[in-house]
């Protein structure tokens, strides 16, 4: 993992936005890249006047939307899909999808990553609507790069730690989002519930 992590810092250094691009759409595509550490690199270097900030934000949006992974299910990949159906991730990225539906790809775009390729293929294989897919994908990657982005501009000399930290910190906002919408679904079910036996007047 250093080395993946030293190849691609280098490459951002020798490369700039281009390789914002590639390692974010490896990144999108399932790829174990280090995207998120490059991203707030990046924010440090268009601080340092390393490479220019509408230039990076449009490579970098470019490559995480050009990753998302929407037509291969749509038009194949059924041994792929075979596979990650019987997973942990496909099973709850299905349920999310189900019940959140335009949610559930906003969200993963920046929040729920972990979720973010099983819902594209998901949402390809069910035919949901590539236009409406691509604007929920662009909107929420855009809230990502800016996010990130933006952090790594602010601590442009103490970016690493902040990685640090938000690494610490992910598993309980992911905790947090999951909760909430396990109690919001809750609450759905028994006012629907309540409604359907309610006494009538």
């Amino acid at each position: 993992m250093a080395n993946g992590v030293e190849t691609a810092l280098g490459s951002l250094e020798a490369y700039g936005p281009a390789a914002l691009g590639l390692v974010l759409l490896l990144g999108a595509l399932g790829v174990p890249v280090p995207a998120t550490m490059v991203l707030l690199a990046a924010g440090a270097f268009v601080r340092q006047g390393a490479f220019e900030l509408p230039l990076g934000v449009g490579m970098a949006l470019a490559g995480a939307v050009g990753g998302d992974s929407y037509l291969m299910g749509r038009y194949g990949i059924r041994r792929m899909l075979g596979r990650l159906e019987r997973g942990v991730s496909w099973r709850k990225a299905e349920a999310t999808f189900e019940s959140q539906g335009d949610w559930s790809i906003l969200l993963t775009r920046f929040l729920l990553t972990p979720l973010a390729l099983p819902t594209n293929l998901i949402a390809g294989s069910d035919r949901y609507p590539f236009r409406r897919f691509v604007g929920l994908c662009t909107a929420g990657e855009l809230v990502w790069v800016l996010f990130f982005g933006g952090l790594g501009y602010v601590f442009a000399e103490s970016w690493p730690r902040v990685h640090d930290r938000i690494g610490s910190l992910g598993p309980w906002l992911v905790g947090g989002v999951v909760l909430t919408f396990g109690v919001y679904e809750i609450c759905i079910y028994c006012r629907g519930h309540w409604k359907h036996h309610a006494p009538a007047h």
